[in-house]
């Protein structure tokens, strides 16, 4: 099982043709292979049952074991962006109505994996991401028979490995939560600890060994340049102090002041980059061009076309050649579709 899905996993990562895949053709060449190479008889509809009828709609597959439903598999093309519209939020719930513990969404290359009775909106019960084209064939394969194979699923380990997922999940998202909140007290009310750790730093470098009071008027004096500016989450004020203030969100997004100088992420960085690769610059071309113009580093200018975009450098340059990248933004900048239609579209 493990050698005969690698292989296809790297086959599937040196076709050329995916771009081109309608929803049939990825349901056929790449789905209901990988589905079948971890264990489901594709050709048993008792087993996987194409178009399956949940209330009113439809799944595109529901796998079933002793006549019931285990997992809901829903498909699109692979230019199909996962993140937009509204096709998670109607997979999970039916999924949650109908009971399923596992559902999934996937446009062939990008498979998203979700608890639907996990609990929390429909990010929340994402749980973990399979991407064919840039994770390694060995990870796609171990995950693949690890939380989908007909094998783990009958036997209930894919569950437990899936909760086992989405609880670390949640464990370090409340830790990268917590962490600027315990550094702004720490740096309000400087403990011992670190007063002395200034103490023994500062004669380290220039001999001379500072009064602890001296240090914490340092830290008092510069506390607006050392506090953490927290999102939805005010620092607590402690003794008549005012906390930075807090950053409102809203449905609309937050004009993005990334990199140095202030520049917005859209306007100064992604517009211009897009537009000099279709206008025939190679990726690193354009970087560079736009890095020069702004006076930046080349990697702050790469930073923001993809860890902005939450995608790799891979997925940014092909949705841009495709012309997948407008959908994105129109997704991303909803309060600006005017501008990105007018400059990209």
């Amino acid at each position: 099982m493990i050698e005969t899905l690698q292989a296809f996993i790297e086959n599937i990562k040196n076709d050329k043709r995916l771009s081109s895949f309608s929803e049939d053709q990825t349901k056929m060449a790449i789905i209901l292979p990988i589905l079948r190479r971890i264990g489901w008889d594709t050709e048993n509809i008792d087993e996987v049952f194409p178009e399956f009828s949940v209330e009113n709609r439809r799944v595109d597959y529901a796998l079933r074991l002793n006549n019931k439903s285990v997992v809901f598999l829903e498909a699109k093309r692979p230019t199909e962006d996962l993140d937009s519209g509204n096709h998670q939020e109607q997979l999970l719930d039916y999924s949650f109505r109908q009971g399923i513990e596992l559902a999934l969404l996937t446009n062939g290359i990008t498979w998203f994996l979700y608890l639907p009775n996990a609990g929390g909106d429909w990010k929340a019960r994402k749980f973990y991401t399979i991407d064919l084209k840039e994770q390694e064939s060995a990870s796609v394969t171990s995950k693949f028979i690890e939380l989908l194979s007909k094998k783990n699923i009958e036997s209930g380990k894919a569950i437990q490995t899936a909760k086992a997922v989405h609880k670390d999940k949640l464990k370090n998202g409340a830790i990268q939560e917590a962490l600027p909140v315990a550094w702004n007290r720490i740096m309000e009310e400087p403990d011992s600890l670190l007063v002395d750790l200034l103490v023994e730093s500062a004669e380290k470098i220039c001999g001379y060994k500072p009064e602890a009071s001296s240090v914490s008027k340092f830290l008092k004096e510069n506390e607006n340049q050392i506090l953490i500016t927290l999102i939805n989450q005010p620092v607590e004020p402690q003794r008549g102090k005012i906390a930075p203030k807090k950053v409102e969100q809203s449905n609309s997004k937050i004009p993005q002041k990334l990199g140095r100088k202030g520049f917005q992420n859209l306007e100064d960085y992604l517009i211009p980059v897009i537009k000099l690769i279709k206008g025939g610059y190679d990726h690193k071309k354009a970087f560079q061009e736009v890095a020069d113009k702004l006076n930046v580093e080349y990697s702050t200018v790469a930073s923001q076309c993809t860890r902005g975009l939450k995608i790799s450098l891979n997925d940014f340059v092909e949705r841009v050649e495709s012309g997948r990248i407008r959908t994105l933004l129109r997704a991303k900048y909803r309060d600006k579709t005017n501008l990105i239609d007018q400059e990209i579209g």
